[in-house]
């Protein structure tokens, strides 16, 4: 039966890179599952076109005063068929496909047209962060679209920062090393994202150069007393280093009177604001 082919594969593609497990069951929710991860594929360009992904921002606020001082740009996607996918699934899908990239220049733009109707409407500004996946080191010139897009619509270099995750930096050294380097030396911040995530490595810290460093929030969701002593250990040391330190995650006044005490500069979290469209 084709169709029980189908589930079964489904089922096993769940398990291929486990050793440990030599059987899957079928489930209904894998096969929804299944089916919006290709309809993510299918469907990334006509996404775009019609507006059903949104370029959403979150707040980052100065700990010591409450003052807004940036934003992450981040993509939301509404489907007429789905509903609201969740970033958990559409990020991977699009990293696995090779078409993340696709994606990350859509947000750029979309964050570029959002910063010249700012500067072209005399309102307030602030910096907006973007993130950069391991791939479009891979697959295209992301600093070369960066400029592209900053002199196609005249915005200032210092209002986009760039975030690469700790997980891109370890597996693709060599080659991100010398293309972040180029970030800097045309103009733009760089800024670590999810330090402290399950691919930790100081030798991050010592071979890249970053102006700013993003304490991941699962050390925040898991609050406790070797959190605690994780975080400042952080804070103290990215400060020895002279980089600027932001926490995300932050979700209670514990949280926030915490990060405050040991002399966490930035914080960005549900306590301030969810993301926002």
């Amino acid at each position: 039966n084709v169709a029980f082919d189908s589930e079964a594969k489904i089922a096993c593609d769940t398990i291929k890179k486990d050793a440990s497990r030599h059987w899957a069951v079928y489930t209904e929710e894998l096969g929804l599952r299944h089916q919006m991860q290709n309809y993510v594929r299918e469907h990334l360009d006509q996404a775009m076109a019609k507006g059903y992904i949104r370029v959403y921002l979150q707040p980052v606020v100065r700990t010591l005063t409450g003052e807004l001082v940036s934003a992450e740009a981040l993509a939301r996607w509404e489907s007429p068929q789905y509903g609201t996918i969740a970033p958990g699934i559409f990020i991977p899908v699009l990293e696995e496909s090779r078409l993340i990239s696709r994606l990350d220049c859509y947000v750029i733009e979309e964050v570029a047209k959002l910063l010249r109707y700012q500067i072209d409407n005399h309102f307030p500004m602030i910096p907006v962060s973007v993130n950069l996946s391991r791939y479009d080191f891979l697959l295209m010139d992301p600093l070369a679209f960066v400029e592209r897009i900053v002199e196609q619509y005249h915005i200032p270099r210092y209002y986009l920062r760039i975030e690469v995750t700790e997980s891109a930096l370890v597996k693709n050294r060599h080659l991100l090393i010398e293309k972040l380097h180029q970030f800097h030396q045309s103009g733009y911040q760089v800024w670590l994202d999810d330090f402290g995530s399950a691919y930790s490595s100081l030798n991050v810290l010592q071979n890249y150069e970053f102006d700013e460093l993003k304490i991941d929030q699962g050390l925040l969701r898991y609050f406790n007393e070797d959190s605690r002593k994780i975080i400042r250990s952080i804070v103290l040391m990215a400060k020895e280093m002279g980089i600027h330190v932001l926490a995300e995650g932050a979700e209670t006044k514990e949280h926030i009177d915490f990060l405050r005490a040991i002399g966490c500069e930035k914080i960005q979290g549900y306590y301030y604001s969810r993301p926002m469209p």
